[in-house]
């Protein structure tokens, strides 16, 4: 407020300064002057009283906060005052904390000098006590008594046993030993009793007492003998139950040895199973991992001996040496070539063989689950590994060296084609006779059309093999056989026998040789003899060896002739037939193909590739390469299928398609198609073309299995496409020629194509070029001659702006 009144008169003066200074350049005359000189002293007295009653007015105020000032100290001072008597106070407390809390510690470590001696004398105590008990259980002969009496000793602080005190406490008249070397002595009787006792119960097979026993050697601190002795006792029962297995049946029985194996791996898991619950009770599950390697050790030498045994009984080295022979002179003729092994004898062999591993595998998971579980190792998905124990066996250096998975290699091959070339000299090919009809044939599924037993035979074999190689367990071994796999179907079914059977047909494929239903000669000769009683049969007429002259001779001739081409077409036929099943066996092949690997094997069982190869990322990568595998095959597959199915367009089909398109897309002489209002109905030659069409193509539609009869359309429609681009193209329409060509196009399309979205694609080009023949010269834009951009925005053009140039300028009443 005081700052306000000084810039208040501060502003009053300077316009009283200025307002003199303007007012005295004005003054002319001594009375203009005194009247300034008044009003200046007006305006100083004024000024001069506004200057003392703002002067006073400060002084006031400056007094009052002065004094306010003043009473802020003193309560200032107090305040010091007692902050000095506050801190005095706690300079006294913290001495007296100090004095407290040594006097507390003090305190602290005479209650726990008196804990700990009366906690040692508490322990003396037990230890007297104990020691009693054991003395007096071991005079009545209580084992259990007498170890638990001990391990509550050995419970003791060492310090305690030790301990002069408890040496000149502990001893008595009937006691006089020291306590330390007492319980040293009574720990050696007692374990070399304890261990008599479980030998003679592991020898009489006294499971009771046996148990028993097992469990008191924790107590005397001898953990390692007892495993060391259940060890040994649970390797017995193995080498027993082994010996027992092996002389227990006939090894003349085909799965005697996996059975064997199998039994002797089950008995090795229900010890591991059972008797971990009380190791890890009395001893701690940890040391079952010790177990675990003697244990191991001991089944590794009974399996090593039950697969020594297999190989010796089933012959194996004789049976590969025979193989090898056998393939060794593949030129040899069969009478002197050596008798290969039969198929049977291989196959059991095999069976047996996959058996094997497969019970190894399956034992070797169970293994290296329950290792980690006892290593308290925590696995993911795909890091599963063999333990140590597993990887320096016997058994595994015998599966895994010498051969072993080699000669099971070998054996899978030679079954595979020695089974395949059987399959090719049993193969039948069905009849299509019931197909080729007039009318469709509603098929029930793929299985219900047309194609060679080779198919199934081969499924079924594949089916059998990938079963033996993914049972194995074994990586190297399924991985190893999709390769051969691969091989095989590509060399051996896709190329020697698939395309060397449609290349030995496709010479009788000829345009005029027709799908109709195959009669065999007798049937058509006794056809042809009852339809004309007179004409004689050729081959009695050369048995009478008449010499035939003239007119007669040219007869027989003609007969003889007429007959041969008769025989001659039934034989095209049936080669069409048999081509057609070969079409259809490349179709539905994939389908079971497909099913075999990708839908049986993956999507069906997603969990058999994992179960059966749980180990680091072994599933994964063989999920991988069967996909890759069955990639390929399609592949291969489908490119042998184009080829079968173009070969049969261009010898069968495609005469016969050109024909049927003679007709279309002409409405008058040469190039012109002019329509007006007398012919724009007549849709006959289309009508024409939709029957010939249906004649033709409904019993390759019936016959063909539906991949197949795509492929074919597909030829067909590429043809199609072609041909009439060509007569599109040369054409000169008028405006109901444009209208009536777009019908008959789209009436074609819808002929041909059907509901097929994929085929009907194909003719967007013609489509395109009808709509552009029918536009108006309004549609038209005059300066680039092309479609108008709002009408080329509004479609996705599949011909260049020069070909709906072009289109334009195909009609014959527009602008020119």
């Amino acid at each position: 407020m005081f700052s306000e009144n000084a810039v208040t008169l501060d502003t009053q003066l300077s316009n009283n300064l200025a307002k003199y200074h303007t007012a005295l350049s004005k003054i002319s005359t001594v009375s203009q002057l005194a009247k300034l000189q008044a009003v200046i002293i007006n305006d100083h007295a004024a000024t001069q009283k506004s200057l003392d009653d703002y002067l006073q007015t400060s002084h006031t105020k400056l007094n009052q906060n002065v004094r306010k000032l003043e009473l802020q100290r003193t309560k200032l001072t107090q305040t010091l005052s007692k902050l000095h008597h506050a801190l005095e106070d706690i300079y006294v407390s913290k001495d007296l904390a100090l004095a407290i809390s040594a006097r507390i510690k003090s305190v602290d470590r005479e209650r726990k000098l008196v804990v700990q001696t009366l906690q040692f004398v508490h322990h003396i105590q037990t230890l007297k006590r104990n020691i009693l008990t054991v003395h007096e259980a071991i005079e009545r002969s209580d084992s259990k008594l007498a170890a638990t009496g001990i391990d509550t000793i050995l419970n003791l602080p060492p310090n305690v046993i030790d301990s002069r005190f408890a040496a000149k406490v502990v001893p008595s008249a009937e006691i006089p030993e020291n306590p330390a070397i007492l319980v040293k002595q009574w720990t050696d009787v007692l374990a070399k009793k304890f261990q008599e006792k479980f030998e003679k119960a592991a020898e009489i097979q006294d499971i009771k007492e046996l148990t028993s026993v097992f469990e008191l050697f924790p107590l005397i601190r001898k953990s390692e003998l007892g495993l060391d002795l259940y060890s040994r006792y649970v390797c017995d029962i193995i080498s027993t139950q082994s010996r027992k297995i092996m002389t227990g049946a006939t090894p003349t029985n085909t799965p005697f040895y996996s059975k064997a194996l199998l039994h002797l791996f089950k008995i090795v898991s229900t010890i591991i199973n059972e008797h971990s619950k009380i190791i890890a009770e009395c001893y701690g599950k940890e040391h079952m991992v010790h177990i675990m390697t003697k244990v191991q050790r001991e089944a590794d030498m009974q399996a090593g001996l039950i697969l020594d045994s297999f190989l010796e009984a089933r012959n194996f080295d004789e049976l590969l040496k025979a193989i090898r022979e056998y393939e060794r002179s593949p030129n040899v003729p069969d009478e002197s070539r050596s008798e290969p092994p039969s198929i049977a004898r291989v196959s059991s062999t095999l069976g047996e063989y996959s058996t094997i591993l497969q019970n190894w595998s399956m034992y070797c998971r169970f293994f290296a689950l329950k290792w980690n579980e006892f290593s308290n190792i925590q696995v993911s998905a795909g890091t599963l590994e063999l333990p140590l124990p597993i990887l320096q066996g016997n058994f595994y250096s015998k599966i895994h060296g010498a051969g072993f998975l080699d000669g099971f290699k070998k054996l899978m091959e030679y079954y595979l084609h020695h089974s395949f070339t059987r399959m090719v000299a049993l193969e039948s090919l069905p009849s299509l006779n019931q197909f080729i009809i007039k009318k469709p044939y509603k098929h029930d599924d793929f299985s219900s059309y047309a194609f060679s037993s080779i198919v199934e035979d081969l499924t079924l074999l594949l089916r059998n093999c990938l079963i033996l190689n993914v049972n194995t367990g074994q990586n190297s071994l399924m991985n190893d056989f999709l390769g051969t796999l691969k091989r095989f179907l590509q060399n051996e079914y896709l190329m020697k026998f698939l395309q060397h059977n449609l290349r030995l047909l496709q010479p009788r494929l000829m345009s005029a040789v027709g799908l109709k239903q195959y009669i065999p000669h007798s049937e058509s000769n006794s056809t042809s003899r009852a339809a004309s009683p007179g004409v004689m049969d050729p081959s009695k007429l050369a048995n009478l060896r008449f010499n035939l002259k003239g007119a007669a001779s040219s007869a027989f001739s003609n007969i003889q002739s007429n007959l041969q081409a008769v025989y001659a077409d039934e034989d095209s036929v049936l080669k069409l037939h048999h081509y057609l099943v070969y079409v259809n066996t490349l179709g539905v092949g994939r389908e079971f193909l497909q099913r075999l690997l990708t839908k049986e094997l993956l999507q069906d069982n997603p969990n058999l590739l994992r179960d059966n190869f749980p180990f680091e990322l072994e599933a994964q990568n063989l999920q991988d390469a069967m996909e890759t595998v069955e990639s390929n095959l399609l592949v291969q597959n489908d490119k042998l299928l184009n080829w079968a199915v173009k070969q049969l367009f261009d010898n069968i089909l495609q005469p016969k398609v050109r024909k049927m398109l003679g007709s279309l897309f002409v409405q008058g002489p040469d190039d012109e198609y002019l329509s007006s209002a007398v012919d724009f109905e007549d849709m006959s030659h289309l009508q024409q073309f939709g029957a010939e069409w249906s004649d033709t193509m409904i019993p390759y539609a019936n016959v063909l299995y539906k991949r197949c009869q795509f492929q074919l359309l597909s030829c067909i429609v590429d043809y199609l496409v072609a041909q009439i681009a060509t007569r599109l193209w040369g054409l000169q329409v008028n405006e109901l020629g444009s209208i009536k060509l777009d019908r008959e196009l789209s009436s074609l399309i819808a002929i041909v194509c059907e509901d097929r979205y994929a085929l009907r694609e194909k003719f967007t080009k013609l489509t395109q070029i009808v709509l552009v023949m029918g536009l108006e010269d309004d549609d038209f834009d005059l300066a680039t001659r092309d479609v108008k951009h709002e009408i080329i925005s509004d479609i996705n053009w599949a011909i260049t702006p020069a070909e709906r140039i072009r289109a334009h300028e195909l009609r014959v009443d527009i602008r020119r």
